[in-house]
């Protein structure tokens, strides 16, 4: 079926404190919502019955897992969303390293 609203641009998560009279250092818990703009018109599309697909591309992390599985829990077809490779793995500190990545190897340009 062909898309009836495509939307290109930024996919991101937005974290907002669920707790609210208090200040940001006495928040307990945080949630994670799906956002941006062009996300945002293609999550709306769908709710509204039509196809709508996103062109993107996220970050290969937890934020780029929850952006997918959020388009995807809204009807939002996410085929054309990218998963970016970028640091490589091997350029990652191992978790619960407290050593910084290596800085040797290319870097995007700015």
């Amino acid at each position: 079926m062909p898309f009836e609203v495509l939307t290109m641009g930024r996919v991101g998560v937005d974290v907002y404190p669920l707790q609210t009279g208090v200040g940001l250092a006495e928040v307990t818990s945080l949630g994670k919502y799906l956002g941006s703009s062009p996300t945002n018109v293609a999550v709306a599309a769908a709710r509204y019955g039509h196809a709508a697909a996103v062109i993107t591309k996220t970050g290969h992390d937890p934020f780029g897992d929850i952006a997918r599985a959020a388009l995807e829990g809204y009807g939002v077809d996410s085929r054309k969303v990218v998963t970016t490779r970028w640091p490589p793995p091997a350029q990652l500190s191992p978790p619960g390293s407290t050593s910084p990545p290596p800085t040797e190897g290319p870097r995007p340009s700015p």
